[in-house]
């Protein structure tokens, strides 16, 4: 029994792929699916017996495209092609990231357009129900004509060479895991070694697995500004809609009501003052439209993730539009069919929707450095916290405080800023010149993950900080018997020092404190605090309901059934 059932007529996005890979849910095919491919195939072989050329089928691959290759030898092309791209070197990608392309690509073969055969699709998915996640070199992919080097390994190890994988958390050889859970070997008909390696897979699955970990970043992010603004008595006035709605920026809205809400109960905030520094006083203006354009990559990255993005693809019968020169038409089996190349497997989409959150990310760390200035400058903030927050001002100088921790944000956020220079920009033509414009789609996607994991580090520097900052000014306010009790600040730092560690008040090494942050923001547990303040606009057009959305937020790079 699967889950999931993957095909033309099935939904398939980010939620399904975060099902299958972190929640350990099965995929399988329908009736339908097994109909469409088993006829696609049956027009694939009329193709050979006709000697009706195709590109990749009766041909050779990008500038070899006008040598013929004939039919009797398009099997052997198909097995060619995955010995001579599997040529990528380096470390390896990440299981999660391996086990999400294995699913994309299922699915995009399912499709029925790509003349994939029944019994290689099998293979592939009974590789992803047993988790048998093939080790790929990270260095390969131009994002030209897909992820080309990354999918020629994944088809080795599905034909059962001595390929590594990763198997019941154990690096193995594909020929052992096949053989152990009774998977029949991928023997490459006509076409199938280019539908297998054609196509923006480990693209869609680094960006589909990137977003789930920007919205987790940010919402950290906003759990720690609440813990920052309660610290420095933040002056509300910035926050109120009549200033959001003389703009009408609506993102800029959205912010602002996060702020505004997230600070209705507390007792810190300066109701009466006049203005803070833009840092703070244009948060709304500053995250606004970081958030507006990071939320308008969702629906982009859904459809590349549910896309067929491989070349050339098969349509028959009502499938084919009226733009269709009807020269081009094939009859076979009573209905007319077409072979179309194009360009599908081009990734520029996924280069533009990594270049353009990198950028933003990149703004945000900006700010979230400025606020640590702020809370450890007295000249800045107006006296309302000591330097570098040493509690006792009679050992400042004595001790340094929090001073460091400053040097080591400033450090991630000039890296987090580095990245943001777009991948997009650069360009080398490859395959003699005839691949003259490429996209290095996987370069910039997991450039994004790298930059969240710096934003993972920043998180938990900026937690530290607001953390230290906060268990400073609650004390003023408990010492002259405010009632905290219940407020969303307090209820985050409860959080944070379940052990009464803060306010540190003597020097001391920032690992510890680092590490037990570290660890609790890879949780969903101060976002969950929050109320997933981004639930309703993180998704986009797909709507998903609060049960669904909790269940994306809960992120973990464990995978299920390893």
């Amino acid at each position: 029994m699967y889950d999931i059932e993957l095909g033309s007529d099935q939904e398939f996005g980010l939620k399904e792929l975060h099902s299958v890979v972190f929640e350990g849910k099965k995929v399988g095919f329908s009736e339908k699916t097994h109909t469409r491919l088993c006829a696609t195939r049956r027009f694939i072989d009329h193709l050979l017996k006709n000697n009706i050329k195709a590109y990749g089928l009766t041909t050779g691959f990008a500038d070899l495209r006008n040598k013929a290759v004939s039919g009797e030898d398009a099997s052997k092309l198909s097995h060619n092609i995955l010995q001579s791209h599997d040529a990528g070197i380096g470390p390896d990608l990440p299981q999660e990231v391996t086990l999400g392309a294995m699913v994309v690509r299922a699915n995009s073969l399912s499709n029925g357009n790509s003349a994939f055969t029944v019994e290689g699709l099998q293979t592939l998915i009974d590789m992803i129900n047993a988790r048998i996640i093939p080790c790929i070199p990270s260095s390969g992919s131009l994002g030209a004509s897909g992820d080309l080097a990354f999918l020629a390994r994944l088809g080795r190890a599905m034909q059962g060479y001595d390929v590594e994988v990763i198997y019941k958390n154990k690096t193995v050889l594909a020929s052992y895991a096949l053989k152990e859970e009774g998977i029949r070997p991928f023997e490459p008909k006509a076409k199938e070694g280019l539908a297998l390696t054609n196509g923006t897979s480990f693209m869609a699955s680094m960006m589909g697995i990137a977003y789930l970990r920007q919205i987790h970043e940010l919402e950290n992010m906003l759990s720690s500004l609440v813990l920052f603004l309660n610290s420095i008595g933040v002056i509300d006035a910035a926050f109120y809609e009549n200033i959001q709605n003389a703009r009408g920026q609506v993102h800029q809205k959205t912010v602002a009501k996060i702020i505004l809400d997230a600070l209705a109960d507390s007792p810190f905030i300066d109701r009466l003052g006049v203005q803070n520094d833009y840092s703070i006083r244009c948060l709304p203006q500053i995250f606004g439209p970081r958030f507006e354009s990071i939320f308008d990559q969702y629906d982009k990255i859904n459809c590349e993730i549910s896309a067929v993005t491989d070349n050339p693809l098969v349509f028959k019968g009502d499938e084919i539009k009226s733009d269709v020169n009807p020269e081009r038409f094939i009859p076979f089996e009573g209905e007319n069919w077409v072979v179309l190349s194009g360009g599908n497997f081009h990734g520029e989409y996924l280069t533009t929707i990594a270049d353009t959150i990198i950028m933003n990310n990149a703004k945000i760390a900006l700010t979230m450095e400025r606020h640590l200035t702020y809370a450890m400058n007295p000249f800045r903030n107006n006296g309302s916290l000591p330097h570098y927050l040493v509690p006792n001002q009679e050992h400042i100088g004595l001790e340094s405080g929090f001073m460091i921790t400053q040097y080591t944000a400033n450090a991630v956020t000039q890296k987090m800023s580095q990245l943001g220079m777009p991948t997009s920009l650069f360009n080398i033509t490859s395959a003699n010149e005839s691949e003259d414009v490429v996209s290095y789609g996987a370069t910039a996607a997991m450039r994004l993950i790298d930059q969240l994991k710096l934003f993972s580090d920043l998180n938990t520097i900026y937690l530290t900080v607001a953390t230290q900052a906060y268990a400073i000014k609650r004390g003023e306010y408990l010492k002259r018997g405010v009632n905290l009790e219940g407020t969303l600040a307090e209820n985050l730092f409860a959080m944070v020092d379940f052990s009464n560690k803060y306010p540190i008040s003597e020097d001391q090494s920032f690992q510890p404190l680092y590490q037990a942050n570290s660890d609790l923001l890879q949780t969903s547990k101060l976002r969950q605090v929050m109320g997933f303040p981004l639930k309703q606009w993180a998704f986009g057009s797909a709507k998903i309901e609060k049960s669904l959305f909790n269940s994306l937020a809960n992120y973990n790079s464990e995978l299920v059934g390893v």
